[in-house]
C-alpha cells in the first residue's frame, strides 16, 4: 500500500513536482521511483511517511513518471529512477549532490531519514558569540593543535602569562580544523576579553596571497584540494581557503566523478588569467597543499586510505545490461567504498568555538538530529556494528541543564558526550552513585549512571542518565555540585 503518498505519473504531475523541487522555501522533497514492472514499492513507503512527518514530503513517481522527470530536470543527474530513492534539499540539489543524497531503500529506510536529518540540522545558523570590552593582545599557542573540531585551543598571554585563554580560531577560516591552521608555538595577533578565563580573538595575518601562490604553484604543481560545489559541466576545486579553480567538461556528468567535501588530487597549472586545473593520475606524486598561514602547516592533508584487514570487495564485470543497471551497480560499489574509507567523510562542519552553542536547545528533534550527524560522521561502518546507537530518551530537566552545560563547554563537547554516553563508548567515563545516595539504586529497573562531559576533575559538568535494556534515558546536564 501506498497510502496516501502522492504517485506522479501523467506529464502535469511530473510537472507539478520539478515545480516543488525548484521551489526554495520548504522541506527536503523525497522522491521514490518504481520499476518498470513495479506498481507499489519494494519498500515501506508508508513508514517512511510516518518517520518523517513534518520533516520532509514523500513523493512517488513511477517507470514512465521517472522518464518525463529525467526530461524535465535536465538529465539522469538531476534525475532518480530504478526503484532509486532521491532527495532533493532546497536549493542544493543543484550542486551535484546525488552522491550522498541518491540512495537505495534495499537497505533501510533508515539511511533516508537519518540523511534528511542531517540536511535539516544543517541547515541552522546558530547566533554568534558577541566580542565586547576586547584587550589588544598576542598569544603563543601552548598546545598542539587537534583535527578533533570540538576539541580547545589554549594560549598564552604575552601582557599576562598567568593568563591562558581559549583560542577562538573559527573566524579566520571557517570549517578548517585548529591542526590545518596552526602548531605549537606560533605566536597570534589579535584581541582577548577580560576576566580569569579569557577568549582570545586571532586576527587573519597580513598574506600576499598572490604572490604564495606564484611561488607554490610556479608553472605547474601536484597537489592535493578541496572539492567545493559540484555541477555536471564543473567543479570547483579550493587550492586555498581562498583560492579557487574549476574543472570543466563539456562530454563527462562530473557529478559522478566529484562529492562536495572530498580530498582529490589535482594539477594546477598557470596560465595568463590565473591558474587551471584538471585531475591528476594515480602515478603522479602529489605535494602538501599550501599553507593557510604564514609559517603555519599545510592548510589541507591527503586523505588517509585504511580499510580494514582481510576486507575485500569484489566488483563483478558488467556486461549486457543496460545504463540503468549499470549505474545501480556502480553506486553499489561506490556505497561499500565509502562505508571502509572513513577519510573520505570529512566533515567540513565549521567550528563552533567562536559561537554559542545553543542550538534550540529546548527542541528535541534538533539535538536528535545533531546526535545522528554527529553518530555518522565521527563512526565508521564497523565502529557502528560494535557501538550501535540504543533507543533515546530525554527526561523533562534534561533540556533546562543542557543549555546551561553549553554555556561552560563547547556545544561540539557536549554532543559528543552525549553520544559517547548513549553508546558506551570507552572514550567517556561513567560511573555509578554511591550506594545510599538517592540514585545508588535502581528505579523502575533503570540503572542511574552518570558521565563526565569535558574533563575527569571535580567540580567539572556532568551527566545524568539511566539505562534499561537497549533504551538510555538522558535526564540532567550540568554543574557536578548542583547535582549532589
Amino acid at each position: 500500500m501506498t497510502g496516501d503518498v502522492k504517485v506522479c505519473r501523467s506529464e502535469e504531475e511530473i510537472a507539478w513536482l520539478v515545480s516543488l523541487i525548484h521551489q526554495t522555501e520548504r522541506h527536503p522533497v523525497v522522491v521514490g521511483s518504481l520499476g518498470s514492472d513495479e506498481q507499489i514499492p519494494k519498500w515501506d513507503v508508508v513508514a517512511l511517511v510516518q518517520r518523517l512527518e513534518d520533516e520532509a514530503i514523500v513523493v512517488l513517481v513511477d517507470a514512465e513518471g521517472s522518464y518525463l522527470l529525467t526530461n524535465q530536470m535536465g538529465g539522469k543527474a538531476n534525475s532518480v529512477h530504478s526503484g532509486w530513492v532521491r532527495i532533493y534539499p532546497a536549493g542544493a540539489w543543484r550542486l551535484g549532490d546525488q552522491n550522498q543524497n541518491k540512495i537505495t531503500p534495499a537497505v533501510s529506510i533508515s539511511k533516508i531519514v537519518d540523511r534528511v536529518l542531517q540536511l535539516r540540522f544543517q541547515t541552522y545558523v546558530p547566533t554568534s558569540l558577541p566580542a565586547a570590552n576586547l584587550v589588544r593582545d598576542s598569544v603563543v599557542i601552548d598546545v598542539s593543535p587537534s583535527a578533533d573540531t570540538s576539541a580547545l585551543l589554549s594560549g598564552r598571554s604575552e601582557t599576562d602569562p598567568s593568563l591562558h585563554p581559549i583560542i577562538r580560531y573559527s573566524g579566520i577560516y571557517p570549517g578548517i580544523p585548529a591542526n590545518r591552521l596552526f602548531k605549537k608555538g606560533m605566536k597570534l595577533q589579535g584581541n582577548r576579553t577580560k576576566g580569569f578565563l579569557p577568549d582570545f580573538f586571532p586576527e587573519k595575518p597580513v598574506d600576499d596571497l598572490k604572490r604564495r601562490l606564484l611561488e607554490f604553484v610556479g608553472d605547474i604543481v601536484c597537489t592535493w584540494a578541496l572539492v567545493g560545489e559540484v555541477r555536471p559541466n564543473r567543479v570547483e576545486i579550493l587550492i586555498h581557503p581562498e583560492a579557487t579553480v574549476e574543472i570543466i567538461s563539456d562530454i563527462d556528468d562530473l557529478t559522478y566523478e566529484y562529492t562536495k567535501g572530498s580530498v582529490v588530487k589535482v594539477v594546477v597549472m598557470a596560465t595568463l588569467e590565473g591558474w587551471e586545473a584538471s585531475a591528476a593520475s594515480d602515478q603522479e606524486s602529489a605535494i602538501d597543499a599550501i599553507a593557510a598561514l604564514p609559517g603555519g602547516p599545510p592548510w589541507l592533508l591527503p586523505p588517509e586510505i585504511g580499510f580494514e584487514p582481510g576486507v575485500v570487495e569484489q566488483v563483478e564485470a558488467v556486461s549486457n545490461v543496460s545504463d540503468d543497471e549499470e549505474m545501480v551497480l556502480a553506486h553499489q560499489v561506490i556505497e561499500k567504498l565509502e562505508r571502509e574509507v572513513a577519510s573520505l567523510k570529512d566533515k567540513l562542519r565549521s567550528s563552533r568555538a567562536k559561537r554559542i552553542g545553543l542550538i534550540h536547545p529546548s527542541d528535541e528533534r534538533c539535538l536528535r538530529a545533531a546526535i545522528v550527524a554527529d553518530y555518522y560522521s565521527r563512526f565508521t561502518q564497523s565502529d557502528r556494528e560494535g557501538y550501535p546507537l540504543p533507543e533515546l530518551l530525554f527526561g523533562p530537566d534534561f533540556f533546562a541543564g543542557f543549555s546551561d552545560t553549553c554555556l561552560m563547554v563547547p556545544y561540539e563537547t557536549v554532543l559528543r558526550s552525549v553520544v559517547n554516553v548513549a553508546i558506551g563508548h570507552p572514550q567517556t567515563k561513567t560511573e555509578k552513585f554511591q550506594a545510599g545516595s538517592r540514585f545508588g539504586d535502581e528505579i523502575d529497573g533503570w540503572q542511574i549512571r552518570r558521565g563526565h562531559i569535558a574533563e575527569v576533575t571535580s567540580g567539572a559538568p556532568r551527566i545524568r542518565f539511566a539505562k534499561k535494556g537497549s533504551s538510555v534515558r538522558f535526564e540532567w546536564a550540568g554543574h557536578h555540585d548542583d547535582d549532589l
